[in-house]
């Protein structure tokens, strides 16, 4: 009997575990959606000894009653110690199975043992294949919905490719312009082909958003909160209503979820939303996704094909995760141990060394005040790029195959092998090459206008964070391929590159301001763009680095410290270019904490400036911007601002429970708490002041879901915000925060004000 086949031509959208198979979506040229299923078995390595390993079978063979397992000897290769290790490798034959099989040895070994067990399903799939999400190709399908064979004709890391025809329907909570205390039951708003319907019956929202989902059938839905509220909320509804939802199109597979967390990430805690996947379509919460929120969609894809994880998981990974899943791919392909646990210790080193390796990238500190003509050159990616050219990878750090043969790090005296190219270089050099590829054709298309450039600034944009955080996983202590040595070359590397730039520079009559770690100040009298970019070449002859030249600057302001107005900050500045744009990094209008008014009035201050070509021209236009600040105050004090624009946003440290002083967090927090809203570490909260010095009420500020119009604000707090933000600007004029009052007529009579003439 002769079995039928039907090839598609198009792409993978999804794959998952499901039904003790790999679950496979397929979308065609035409937009038509295929379902089928691959069997795969994933498999964990042990690395044990002769009596453990007797053990180990046992297992395997008291698990087959209820786990369908098999087991086998297989040699791979062991990176650190450059051998080969003959491993015992457990083969699970049902792909939902494979964690808990695997739970089940982690009760018996201990967690140095264990080799590629703790990489989800899905991306072992795609290891194993060679697939990754939005692979295009000829995909081979039998008439029982196997997939039989598929041929590729894309690649992971193409600079170019095609991507299918995905119609996008959006989901929100439409009520958001006033406090949620006077909000009623949500109203849903699904918008889709370019028009938008509004759900408000409570008791008919689960059928008729199954109405236009069974409708326009959308492979995305997108949402705002859809992890932590929205799809929750509809799922529960849809449970007590027992009218089932049409998320899933794999009615056979269930809702992938995850629990929320919390965590430390640089010296303070994140917090991390739970998932909530769909199944048959993807399901992305855009503020639950730091890929989408910087890069959009086509960075994301971009991403989801090079790391070949799951979009749907990779929207809500770190960029981090990304980064490893590369690694890991590269490792699997190459048949290398993936360690399930970080492996490396420190090295031994005198105290002499350690005060030597434990520093980071040098940055000079600026003259404060405002400079004109001064020129900003960036070294290109320098990060990565030195771990590519100099092969810093973790094994390759003191490796112990090349003795006196090695290439030595400035400084520091480690030892980098020349005989092998580490999994670090080989993993990166094909991010670096993406991202130079789509920075030029954005060159090439030179206009914003045009639909391509933004995707290229996209798909540029998902890269740069990959190539950011590449440096920072190196030392991560949770890092299967990390090492700390390896993270301290690469500073010793940067810290070289940044003097010998300096030093360049300085010889042919430039004056350096300012630098942090791979970004330099320069100016020199009567210089052009061309004299710059001449500078720029040399540099990159003698340090091995492309730098560029980001532009030159009308004017920079480098404002003072908070602290001590003598004192300069190495990363708060902003300047003008001589295009007109502006770019400000560190100053209150790039503060996520800050209220959207002060925010809105530092901008308004800034772009007056933008017109003037010389300090002495923003001298002519201060009468025009004390003009600007003393509107802004005055409808501040006069009760006029919208309290939605007074909103701050700051991120908890601690529970409720935990606070044992009276801050506003801790106000805030607890209020939260009481009324029924337990928050973890991480997460954030919005509030809107309302007494700052607590004398009048206990209450310094109200959360935004307790808030009421006759609660109103605190105006001194509020006032003394806004003209902070304008001290940083014109603090080098003489206007300080006493002198900005003056012009305000600030006085102290009235602390607070209601703001419930703006909704009579």
């Amino acid at each position: 009997m002769s079995i039928k086949f039907n090839i598609i031509k198009g792409w993978l959208f999804d794959a998952y575990p499901a039904e003790g198979k790999m679950r496979i979506w397929l979308i065609d040229e035409d937009g038509r959606k295929y379902i089928c299923n691959d069997a795969f078995y994933p498999g964990f390595c042990l690395n044990l000894n002769s009596t453990d390993l007797k053990r180990a079978k046992n297992i395997a063979v008291a698990l087959k009653s209820r786990y369908p397992i098999s087991f086998q000897y297989v040699e791979k290769f062991e990176l650190y110690s450059n051998k080969n290790l003959t491993v015992l490798q457990i083969n699970v034959h049902d792909t939902e199975k494979f964690h808990e099989v695997v739970n089940i040895y982690e009760k018996y070994f201990p967690p140095f043992a264990f080799f590629n067990s703790d990489i989800p399903v899905a991306q072992l799939y795609f290891y194993h294949t060679g697939l990754f999400p939005l692979a295009f190709g000829e995909y081979q399908i039998d008439e029982n919905g196997k997939l039989t064979q598929f041929n590729l004709l894309d690649n992971s890391d193409a600079f170019e490719y095609k991507l299918p025809p995905l119609s996008i329907m959006y989901l929100r909570n439409a009520n958001n312009f006033v406090p949620p205390r006077y909000k009623p039951p949500v109203i849903l708003e699904v918008t889709y082909e370019s028009k938008s319907y509004l759900i408000e019956q409570q008791d008919e929202i689960i059928e008729t958003l199954n109405w236009h989902i069974h409708r326009f059938d959308p492979d995305i839905i997108l949402t705002e909160y859809g992890d932590s509220a929205l799809i929750p909320m509809l799922i529960s509804i849809s449970e007590k209503s027992n009218i089932p939802l049409l998320f899933n199109r794999d009615d056979k597979a269930h809702y992938i979820t995850t629990k929320d967390s919390s965590f430390f990430q640089y010296g303070k805690v994140v917090h991390k939303d739970g998932a909530f996947e769909f199944t048959g379509r993807w399901h992305i919460d855009v503020h639950n996704s730091f890929t989408v929120a910087e890069a959009y969609l086509d960075g994301l894809y971009d991403i989801a094909r090079l790391t070949q994880i799951p979009v749907q998981r990779q929207a809500r990974a770190s960029i981090g995760t990304g980064l490893s899943s590369i690694q890991l791919s590269w490792a699997y392909r190459n048949n290398v141990l993936i360690p399930a646990k970080k492996r490396e210790p420190e090295d031994f080193k005198p105290a002499s060394t350690l005060l030597l390796a434990d520093r980071g990238g040098l940055i000079f500190q600026p003259p404060v005040g405002y400079h004109e003509n001064v020129a900003e050159l960036d070294f290109v990616s320098m990060y990565p790029t030195i771990m590519v050219v100099h092969n810093i990878s973790p094994e390759t750090i003191n490796c112990k195959c090349c003795n006196g043969q090695s290439k030595i790090v400035p400084e520091l005296g480690y030892r980098i092998c020349v005989k092998r190219q580490g999994i670090v270089p080989q993993t990166l050099r094909s991010v670096l090459q993406k991202r130079a590829y789509y920075k030029k054709k954005k060159l090439e298309l030179k206009t914003k206008g045009n639909p391509l450039w933004q995707v290229y600034d996209r798909r540029q944009s998902a890269l740069k964070w990959m190539l950011v955080t590449c440096f920072g996983y190196l030392g991560y202590k949770n890092a299967r391929f990390g090492k700390i040595e390896a993270h301290e070359s690469v500073n010793a590397f940067s810290r070289d590159a940044i003097l010998q730039a300096k030093e360049i520079a300085e010889l042919n009559g430039f004056t350096l301001l300012h630098a942090i770690i791979d970004c330099m100040w320069l100016k020199k009298e009567n210089a052009t763009e061309a004299d710059y970019l001449k500078l720029c070449k040399e540099i990159e002859a003698k340090v091995g680095i492309d730098i560029s030249l980001e532009g030159i600057y009308n004017w920079i302001l480098f404002p003072a410290s908070k602290m001590d107005v003598h004192l300069p900050t190495a990363n708060r500045y902003v300047g003008c270019y001589r295009n007109g744009e502006l770019k400000m990094r560190g100053i209150e209008a790039r503060r996520k904490d800050m209220p959207k008014f002060v925010k809105n009035m530092q901008l308004a201050i800034l772009e007056k400036f933008s017109e003037a070509k010389s300090i002495f021209e923003i001298e002519n236009l201060l009468p025009q911007v004390i003009e600007i600040i003393v509107s802004n105050v005055s409808m501040l004090r006069s009760g006029q601002v919208n309290p939605m624009e007074l909103v701050i946003r700051r991120h908890i440290s601690q529970e409720a429970d935990e606070y044992a002083n009276n801050s506003i967090s801790a106000v805030v927090t607890k209020m939260l708490q009481r009324s029924g809203i337990n928050l973890a570490p991480g997460e954030s909260i919005e509030f809107i002041i309302v007494d700052q010095s607590g004398k009048n009420t206990q209450e310094k500020a109200k959360p935004l879901s307790l808030y009421a119009f006759e609660d109103g604000y605190d105006i001194e707090k509020y006032t003394e915000l806004a003209l902070k933000s304008a001290e940083t600007i014109l603090l080098p004029f003489g206007y300080d925060l006493e002198k900005l009052k003056s012009f305000c007529s600030v006085n102290q009579k009235e602390k607070k004000i209601s703001t419930l003439n703006l909704f009579d």
